[in-house]
């Protein structure tokens, strides 16, 4: 083979492992996203913010906290305009509050792992595209002017 051939047949072979590539990429990429979505489509109710139990002090000389033995309260931490807020949760509401807490935590987990998938689809698909497109007319040697 000549020189020129040698060097067309290797951009070719370059070419088919590129789209290879971005092909393999964009099935993982859709598999994912199916799974994401199917987690989105199986939410059920949420509540917003991260429940979190804390160990307080109430200020009473005579009480077990002063010693050490701390009370425990359970809130539900969620940002309003800007600012942490939390809520204080009863007892009776810990499990429920828990719950729903972990459902919006995963909920918005997925969510951000479909945007993630989504600008990884893209830039698999920009390199399929290049991979598979050729110009035309074929660029062909230019020729001398005679003069």
């Amino acid at each position: 083979m000549t020189w020129l051939v040698c060097v067309l047949h290797h951009r070719h072979k370059m070419k088919r492992a590129r789209a290879s590539d971005a092909r393999r990429r964009l099935r993982a990429a859709e598999e994912a996203r199916e799974a994401h979505v199917e987690e989105l489509l199986g939410a059920e109710t949420m509540m917003a913010g991260a429940f979190a139990k804390q160990k307080r002090k109430c200020g009473k000389d005579n009480c077990r906290c002063a010693t050490g033995a701390s009370h425990v309260a359970a809130y539900l931490s969620r940002s309003v305009e800007g600012r942490t807020r939390l809520a204080y949760v009863p007892a009776g509401d810990e499990v429920d509050v828990a719950t729903k807490a972990e459902r919006y935590r995963r909920f918005r987990q997925a969510r951000a792992e479909l945007m993630k998938l989504a600008a990884e689809t893209a830039q698999a698909a920009d390199v399929l595209q290049a991979a598979l497109t050729e110009p035309y007319p074929k660029e062909a040697r230019r020729r001398r002017k005679r003069r």
